[in-house]
């Protein structure tokens, strides 16, 4: 049961899936600054290492992104169940890509990854939906660490987005509308928040000026305002205007961007009033962006499930 309704979680996951194979398939190629395709390869099941890859191997079909505690970008691939990391080459000016996590996480059961957060130690956290767990590398070089999340007493159902504190892990559960905490050696401490008004939570973002914690409510075309302590729900912001909401990503002068898969938009709000600032991109071929991530020099990246990464000049 996940808000009164009764699903099947292995149909959403089939589901799930066939929509993103069938939008990769479908989709008309667009066009701006960083575009890849999508190719299969065979890896290794036995092991895990990091594995520079050109852009011809690089996945179409992106979910989630965070820039790590190292700088680099992070990028989890639903569909192949892999994470990519890129970083900027000598020159500045190219950018290089690296396989960290292989299909199937290296031989222990990733299934769908999706969550990814990286802590000071540089060890990837990497959120399996189809088996309710969280799985750790070492992001340097690829070894698996160990299975952090197991959830034994069946508080996740299909997790989603990451969101690594000082002192706890964040888990958005997708299909019961939960926000669940653990501490940081993996053990369950709470259900943080629940409940319909979360309906699909999908990404995670702390605004301290407020205390508070935003949810994109996947399936209430809002973001949803937690405290950030009790986990009680405060408001939301982007009703009337998101369709679909999965990334969200801190802006200076207190903004914040949210990616609106269903409408093809990344879309700003002041973070405390929730009032709309404006469309930040659209069009250019942008389609179905997913997670989004800003980093410190002002570069928004965004996912989509169809065509790759783009890159945007958050001063444009």
């Amino acid at each position: 049961m996940a808000g009164g309704r009764t699903i099947s979680r292995s149909a959403v996951y089939l589901l799930a899936s066939l929509l993103l194979v069938l939008s990769f398939l479908s989709g008309t190629r667009g066009s701006y600054m960083h575009l890849f395709d999508f190719k299969v390869k065979d890896t290794t099941v036995n092991s895990n290492r990091v594995e520079e890859v050109s852009h011809d191997s690089f996945p179409r079909s992106l979910h989630h992104l965070t820039i790590g505690r190292d700088g680099m970008l992070y990028a989890s691939s639903f569909v192949t169940s892999e994470v990519y990391a890129a970083m900027l080459d000598d020159s500045g000016h190219h950018w290089r890509w690296f396989r960290v996590v292989s299909r199937g996480g290296g031989g222990v059961g990733l299934d769908g990854a999706t969550g990814i957060a990286v802590d000071d130690d540089l060890r990837l956290y990497v959120a399996s939906f189809a088996t309710d767990q969280v799985f750790r590398y070492n992001s340097v070089t690829g070894e698996y660490l160990d299975l952090f999340i197991n959830d034994e007493h069946h508080h996740l159902d299909c997790p989603e987005g990451l969101l690594l504190l000082p002192d706890r892990l964040l888990v958005a559960s997708f299909l019961n509308d939960r926000i669940l905490s653990y501490d940081l050696g993996g053990r369950f401490l709470e259900i943080l928040g629940q409940g319909w008004h979360l309906d699909g939570p999908q990404a995670m973002l702390s605004h301290p000026l407020t205390n508070s914690l935003f949810v994109s409510a996947y399936h209430r075309d809002e973001v949803v305002i937690l405290d950030a302590k009790t986990g009680k729900k405060k408001g939301t912001l982007g009703k009337g205007h998101l369709s679909r909401p999965v990334g969200l990503a801190a802006a200076p002068d207190d903004q914040l961007l949210v990616s609106s898969h269903k409408s093809n938009e990344v879309l700003r709000f002041n973070a405390s009033s929730g009032k709309l600032v404006d469309v930040f991109a659209a069009g250019h071929g942008l389609w179905a962006p997913t997670g989004i991530a800003m980093t410190t020099d002002l570069v928004l990246f965004v996912g989509t499930f169809m065509d790759g990464l783009r890159r945007y000049s958050y001063w444009k």
